[in-house]
């Protein structure tokens, strides 16, 4: 559960303070004020990629920092992050050109390991994953959360791994002698090249928020110099100033105040001299300190360049070519020994991806009947959904046997056909809010997003949209962004979110509504208008009260 987020220079939003509910959050607002940008930052704090174009115009850098309470993250991750009293802080800054960093509880993080982590804390279904759910690839990985078959997906890939790896050895030994050589060069080459960097994970960020300083390290000395000495000075001065003011408190008590005051000032003046004192020595860096950072950046950008996106891309390639070369290495076994070899693997692939298929089967079964009931209480009168999983034994790759295939129709009469096909714009977001009720329930994740989840409904699927999302409330921590009064009314916080002008730069604001408040912006909900008329108030307070029936 997302305990409290913090933003600032990040795309309208100047500076923004959160504290959402337990239940359902609520955020409404006129079109283009900001809404998804709160979500943005959330997603961004999380792990997902950005640009330079977050920032606010005229800001050096933007931040996201969060607090979460947890209560299901891996005993690996609790130890990892030194995760205390259940609760997790993330922080994580984006500069002008594009680079980011983050912490996770004061420890530096990853990209990989803002996701990994993130994982476990938030799930977001934003305006665009109502396509993803037409990709099969994304249902069968539904279908598997749903089923809890991480383990038996896990065993199908590790056996599909070592099939593979024999397969290759089994190329590798009907090769040429000179191409096997030339392979086993390239690839010793291209591992050596990785390994001699010696990469770790970090590195790269630390370095990348170190460089500013010491390329500027000469500059820093000096002005960390000259701030010393003013502040010498000014110290010597208040310490005359605190002569003066003791022997006037002395004719006069009445000042005493005061002379407390400086005195405080006086002291707090020793000590920035002291901390300015100990700064500027340690700014003040050597020259190869400064190539040692610059050469190791631009190993990294070169490394990236050949061989991954990212420091754990290129880590990942190298396991990869270790893997090679062992194959490649590897000759002694005859052809005969590795094929039999391979023909075990390959059948301890085919009962692993058998096993999992049977465990989708019943997981499909019991997903479709969950996904018919909450469908039908959305609007839907005579809908029929199937989740399809169809084995084919000569096409098993690394996530199985199985093509998964989300059937459904609404009209009676008709087939079940590919949700890609039948659906349209308000049934998908239906259907997704349905899938993620029931998926719901088989995961511990604390907290849910909806980005406009109620896009193409109308008013009265509307209001079953609000009951469901305030059903789902009961034991998970939701933000929902809507544009409907009939959801919006349901909400068990109500936040308001306006877009201004400041100092020529639009910004975004985000205000907790009382009960006042949130009748008048159901009544501009219900109206489209900002001055609500006494009927459109009315019906606001009707809208209210019957949710909370």
């Amino acid at each position: 559960m997302l305990k409290k987020l913090s933003i600032k220079n990040f795309a309208v939003i100047e500076a923004l303070e959160l504290e959402p509910a337990p239940g359902l959050n609520i955020f409404t607002g006129e079109t283009g004020a900001g809404k998804s940008i709160i979500i943005s930052a959330l997603g961004f704090l999380l792990g997902e990629r950005s640009g330079s174009d977050i920032l606010r115009p005229g800001a050096a850098s933007a931040e996201v920092e969060g607090q979460f309470l947890v209560e299901n993250l891996p005993a690996a991750l609790i130890e990892r992050w030194g995760v205390k009293a259940g609760s997790v802080a993330i922080r994580r800054q984006a500069d002008a050109k594009g680079r980011t960093k983050a912490v996770i509880n004061g420890s530096p993080a990853t990209l990989a390991q803002l996701s990994e982590i993130g994982g476990f804390l938030v799930d977001f279904h934003g305006q665009n994953e109502h396509q993803s759910l037409l990709k099969p690839e994304t249902q069968r990985d539904l279908l598997d959360r749903y089923g809890k078959l991480e383990k038996e997906v896990k065993s199908v890939l590790e056996a599909w791994q070592a099939a593979h790896a024999l397969e290759e050895s089994l190329n590798a030994v009907s090769m040429s002698e000179d191409e096997r050589a030339r392979l086993l060069d390239l690839y010793r080459f291209q591992l050596n090249e990785i390994e001699a960097a010696n990469l770790k994970e970090g590195e790269e960020e630390e370095l990348e928020a170190l460089w500013p300083r010491l390329k500027n390290s000469e500059k820093l000395f000096t002005l960390s110099g000259e701030t010393h000495a003013l502040v010498d000075n000014a110290a010597g001065d208040t310490e005359k100033a605190l002569e003066k003011i003791r022997a006037l408190s002395a004719i006069d008590p009445s000042a005493e105040h005061l002379t407390a005051r400086l005195a405080s000032a006086s002291i707090e003046l020793r000590d920035l001299s002291g901390e300015l004192r100990s700064y500027g020595k340690g700014v003040h860096s050597n020259p190869s300190e400064v190539d040692r950072c610059l050469s190791r950046l631009e190993k990294f950008k070169t490394l990236k360049k050949k061989y991954g996106a990212d420091i754990a891309a290129v880590l990942a390639k190298a396991a990869e070519l270790r893997a090679k070369v062992s194959s490649l290495d590897d000759l002694t076994l005859d052809r005969s020994e590795l094929e039999k070899k391979l023909a075990a693997a390959s059948g301890k692939l085919e009962k692993a991806a058998l096993a999992l298929h049977d465990k989708r089967l019943a997981a499909a079964k019991k997903l479709s009947a969950e996904i018919l009931k909450e469908a039908q209480g959305l609007g839907f009168k005579e809908v029929r959904f199937s989740v399809d999983a169809a084995y084919d034994e000569a096409g098993i790759t690394s996530s199985g046997g199985d093509s998964v295939e989300y059937l459904f129709t609404a009209n009676p009469g008709y087939p079940l056909r590919p949700l890609r096909y039948t659906a349209s714009g308000g049934e998908m977001a239906r259907i997704m809010l349905a899938l993620k009720t029931a998926l719901s329930r088989a995961d511990r994740i604390g907290a849910q997003v909806f980005d406009e989840v109620d896009a193409g409904v109308g008013a009265v699927t509307g209001r079953l949209v609000g009951e469901k999302l305030a059903r789902l409330a009961g034991d998970k921590q939701i933000f929902c962004i809507t544009h409907l009064p009939q959801v919006a009314a349901f909400g068990g916080a109500h936040f308001f979110v306006e877009k201004a002008v400041k100092n020529g730069v639009s910004a975004a604001a985000v205000n907790l509504l009382d009960p006042a408040a949130r009748e008048r912006e159901i009544a501009r909900m219900l109206g489209g208008k900002k001055q609500s008329s006494e009927l459109g108030l009315k019906h606001a307070k009707e809208l209210l009260e019957e949710s909370r029936k």
